[in-house]
């Protein structure tokens, strides 16, 4: 029996062992952008609602693999043996014999083997995920959002007597990458050509002479870091003292002063429409804290009759169908009195590979790209029918990739030298005309002052969150502090983002006094 449960034992640990092993090496080369600040986030916030098509992808990339591993791992452990390896070898005329399986030092200690095993495996998976890279930011301050953070409140925000409406479009995994190397991309041919000729004759904020855009930033690289960096200019960060802040207390960095809280503030109607589930990294609980928003997912298009449980594919419904039903939404809210933000999130260009429709052409070898091409097609012919609308002349359309691309070897093939991939960007009919639109360092936090700056409103100071209105002479702070500087003020940890941001009023309060108090000694 003592036996039988060493034995077990051994292949439960060797198991664990391969898992992390492979599991770590697949995330290192598949996501080597992302932090482990998102994976926290996740497992603790809405991990629960991951599309079942992705969730398969990545079992099956790593099934096989992990198979291997623990079988080399559980054999080399194993004594008694049929199968037995040896070699001669003859030195100074006499002959020996070596056994090179099984191994005897091994097999003698296969306990040790095993801790060991799983000591190494261990580490290399700390190393891989970046745990102690993460572990050592958060030993870290930071003093980045007391001495640069602006929230509205505290600032003028006006608006023209005429509002003019805002249509939020935000693309998954969508990056100037998929452009022709002439355009700023590095593919020999366009993937996205209406998505590349939308950016080209309208406003696109670029880091290059050529079509570009936003740098990914940390807190940033994922899609609930990402509306969040839209919508209120920071990143979206697991606080260690609490990993479950944004599940538990039905609030969501509820003193962050965001999009939808000032245009809540200013009477708009406001509406997100998602085909996945909302509650996947508590964006419903976000727009709800943020503004109030009607939230339009998969649960509430299987509620009012729009689709059955049975209709549910990829992440919940769609792009097809989102595009089709945001037209309803769209024309519902044009019809009412007030002014309207509608903030629609596709999905179908998700990674593993993309969801592709049965309406979409085959014309890449590659399905990605084939997804990737046909949502270009459908964002292209939804602003040409937003165009012909009678509320188009007073609407602005701001339309973004939500990251950079995850599926990292797709895009390696085609990136050569010091090409810097950047996030998609264009502004389509805004009320304001753009100064310096190119050669600019900015991240997706910018773009949360840029997006107001967009449908009319002056900002006092120029700056919201920690973005800056790139539509003004003003540096953003990674022009101003450089990149690197600024992406690692950010890893570290934050009283006043874990406390005050969170929802600690009396922190915030004193925080602003010493601010004023500093500004008046100067």
């Amino acid at each position: 029996m003592k036996k039988k449960l060493k034995n077990a034992s051994i292949f439960i640990i060797l198991l664990i062992s391969a898992i992390m092993i492979v599991g770590s090496t697949y995330y290192k080369r598949e996501y080597p952008l992302q932090d482990f600040d998102q994976i926290l986030f996740y497992l603790s916030n809405g991990v629960e609602y991951t599309s079942p098509n992705v969730v398969d992808g990545i079992l099956k990339a790593c099934l096989i693999p992990t198979i291997v591993v623990l079988i080399i791992l559980y054999i080399l452990q194993i004594k008694k043996t049929k199968s037995k390896i040896t070699i001669k070898l003859k030195i100074s005329r006499k002959q020996y014999k070596m056994q090179l399986y099984p191994i005897k030092l091994i097999t003698n200690h296969r306990i040790t083997y095993t801790i060991i095993i799983f000591i190494i495996s261990t580490i290399y998976a700390i190393v891989n995920f970046g745990i102690h890279t993460y572990i050592i930011n958060k030993m870290q301050r930071t003093d980045l959002y007391e001495r640069y953070y602006v929230s509205g409140e505290n600032i003028n925000i006006t608006f023209p007597e005429e509002k003019r409406n805002l249509v939020l479009i935000v693309l998954e995994s969508m990056e100037n990458t998929l452009f022709t190397k002439e355009n700023g991309g590095s593919w020999e041919y366009s993937v996205i050509p209406e998505l590349e000729l939308l950016a080209k004759e309208n406003i696109n904020f670029s880091n290059t002479e050529k079509l570009g855009g936003a740098y990914p930033t940390y807190g940033s690289t994922f899609t609930a870091g990402g509306l969040v960096a839209y919508t209120g200019g920071i990143p979206l960060i697991t606080p260690t003292n609490n990993l479950n802040e944004y599940k538990g207390n039905g609030r969501y960095l509820e003193n962050v002063y965001t999009l939808g809280d000032i245009l809540e503030e200013q009477g708009y109607n406001l509406e997100i429409m998602m085909g996945s589930d909302g509650n996947f990294g508590g964006r419903t609980q976000y727009f709800t804290t943020n503004g109030n928003y009607k939230i339009f997912d998969v649960n509430y298009a299987i509620k009012e009759g729009y689709m059955s449980e049975s209709d549910r594919v990829w992440w919940g419904f769609e792009d097809d169908k989102l595009f089709e039903w945001s037209k309803e939404e769209i024309l519902n809210l044009a019809s009412q009195d007030q002014p309207f933000n509608y903030i629609m999130l596709t999905a179908d260009t998700h990674f593993i590979d993309g969801y592709l429709s049965k309406n979409a052409e085959n014309k890449f070898a590659s399905q990605y790209e084939n997804v990737h091409a046909y949502s270009s097609k459908k964002v292209y012919e939804f602003v040409e029918w937003l165009k012909r609308q009678d509320f188009y002349e007073n609407t602005s359309i701001v339309i973004v990739g939500d990251h950079l691309g995850m599926q990292n070897e797709f895009y390696a093939g085609h990136i050569e030298g010091q090409y810097e991939r950047t996030i998609y960007n264009v502004i389509i009919n805004s009320a304001i005309e753009e100064k310096n639109n190119k050669n600019r360092k900015f991240s997706t936090l910018d773009m949360y002052p840029t997006i107001l700056a967009s449908i009319g409103a002056k900002i006092e100071g120029e700056r919201l969150g920690l973005g800056t209105n790139l539509f003004a002479g003003t540096e953003t702070l990674i022009e101003e502090l450089g990149y690197n500087y600024f992406n690692d003020e950010l890893k570290k940890n934050s009283d006043f983002y874990n406390k005050g941001l969170l929802g600690d009023d009396y922190y915030l309060i004193k925080k602003q006094e010493q601010k004023e108090e500093e500004i008046a000694n100067e």
